[in-house]
């Protein structure tokens, strides 16, 4: 079993393993930072927060917060580290990360993992520590009961709803959500392409839509601008990849991309 107060390993310390660090840390969880960027580990260390230089071995639970194709590799070095079958160990892998569907159950069975969830953030890049501190929802993607159970006690302070379910489940969420954030933004890029055809604001026909009550708001504040960042293009694209690589021809999701390259262009003066 594990104890009750447990030693985290934050692998990754950018802005997602950071801000999770922080958090745990308010809930008087014992904290450390690994990240291959000793710089940043430099900046961690001068704001009074522990940092390693390794991957440690006497940890409860390991937090990736590192981009998703590192995420096989930290997998690896866990479980070099840790020098016997991580499905022998009383230790949890939490991947954070934003992996394809199937990632997750994939990297159990092929390194023999039993204690692992994937924990998606759903962080903006700017408002991240604020985010985490006032989540809406926390989703948890396991196979283990007692991995649900030891991070839905940690997550029990935030007091909002959390959601359990399969790793597979989890990262189809969790693309889910982006994507129709992404969504958003091109349907009302979409919009102001009539309006300007009418000479009709479409700032205008966007707040007076939105008035009811099931149309989010969501996007009306991007109108003519794409959708950019590092995370709404790069989990679009992988989506869409993911329904191909099932044989699926995602229709609305490659228009939200092409709606939202044709705006790009448009921006970069190359567009009509």
């Amino acid at each position: 079993m594990w104890v009750t107060e447990l030693k985290h390993l934050i692998i990754g310390a950018g802005v997602i393993g950071k801000a999770t660090g922080l958090w745990l840390k308010a809930n008087n969880e014992e904290v450390a930072f690994h990240d291959k960027n000793n710089k940043l580990l430099l900046k961690l260390e001068k704001e009074g927060l522990t940092t390693t230089l390794v991957i440690e071995q006497d940890i409860d639970i390991y937090w990736i917060c590192t981009a998703e194709w590192n995420v096989e590799e930290v997998v690896y070095k866990i479980c070099q580290v840790t020098k016997q079958e991580y499905s022998d160990r009383q230790k949890i892998i939490v991947i954070r990360s934003t992996t394809p569907p199937g990632t997750v159950k994939d990297l159990c069975k092929r390194f023999k993992l039993r204690h692992v969830a994937h924990n998606p953030e759903f962080l903006r890049a700017k408002m991240a520590t604020e985010d985490i501190f006032n989540p809406d929802r926390i989703l948890i993607g396991t196979d283990s009961d007692s991995v649900a159970q030891v991070l839905k006690k940690l997550y029990s302070a935030n007091h909002v709803p959390i959601v359990i379910t399969d790793p597979t489940t989890s990262e189809l969420i969790k693309y889910s959500a982006n994507c129709w954030l992404a969504t958003q933004i091109s349907y009302w890029n979409e919009i102001k392409k009539i309006c300007n055809k009418f000479n009709v604001n479409p700032q205008m026909v966007a707040n007076a839509s939105c008035l009811d009550k099931r149309i989010s708001k969501y996007g009306t504040a991007m109108i003519g601008e794409p959708f950019s960042g590092f995370c709404l293009p790069k989990d679009l694209d992988a989506l869409i990849k993911s329904f191909e690589g099932k044989d699926i021809d995602p229709v609305l999701l490659k228009a939200v991309r092409k709606v939202n390259e044709q705006i790009k262009k448009e921006k970069m003066g190359k567009g009509n």
